[in-house]
């Protein structure tokens, strides 16, 4: 019954930070081309499987845009933009897009949590509320990131502000996302949050 009421999902979803990995990884040992190549076709690959399953996500296409501009100007003009501003760029692109959607009256949190929710709440207020709260915490921290990235290229610590704690506020951001819905609910709509759990406990 779930699967008629619920967006197909897509696990590929889930491993596109695999293409920043790579991007990383073989970057790191000087091949920019190479790196953004396998990404781009990483994030490409990622994206069909959601687009076979009606499920492509914004960021998911944000990124392949970014590799395909990725390589395009590396190829053009050499990996120096890349080796230098790559952490600005990369985190100001998805706080660039997040801003964008939000404004536009797209949460992109809201695609995520169609797969988990049925769709006959997907249009109700709270539900729409709690994906823009969401989405403002994914987007304040692109934006905090860029800032920290840009904080790391001026001080050289590029370890501490341009790596370990982006990373952390990525982790937090993702963290938060899987608690905050529960106490949500509960807080501002207790009656609805108990008939979804007893839904939930039907369906099992």
């Amino acid at each position: 019954m779930a699967e008629t009421t619920q967006s197909k999902g897509s696990k590929a979803t889930n491993f596109g930070i695999l293409a920043w990995i790579t991007y990383g990884v073989i970057s790191a040992s000087g091949h920019w081309t190479v790196a953004a190549l396998a990404a781009l076709v990483i994030a490409v690959a990622i994206v069909a499987h959601e687009y076979s399953r009606s499920a492509v996500k914004l960021m998911d296409c944000t990124t392949v845009a970014y590799f395909i501009f990725t390589l395009a100007i590396t190829i053009i003009f050499g990996p120096w933009l890349f080796r230098n501003y790559n952490i600005c760029l990369s985190w100001g692109t998805f706080a660039l897009v997040t801003w964008a959607a939000l404004l536009a009256g797209f949460p992109f949190t809201i695609q995520y949590a169609r797969e988990q929710a049925p769709a006959e709440i997907w249009a109700h207020p709270l539900f729409i509320r709690l994906n823009v709260i969401l989405t403002v915490v994914f987007g304040v921290m692109f934006s905090v990131n860029t800032i920290f990235g840009l904080m790391a290229l001026m001080t050289g610590r590029l370890l501490l502000l341009g790596l370990v704690i982006p990373l952390s506020l990525l982790v937090a951001a993702i963290v938060f996302s899987s608690v905050f819905p529960k106490g949500y609910f509960q807080r501002v709509a207790p009656e609805w949050a108990a008939a979804q759990v007893a839904e939930s406990a039907g369906r099992e």
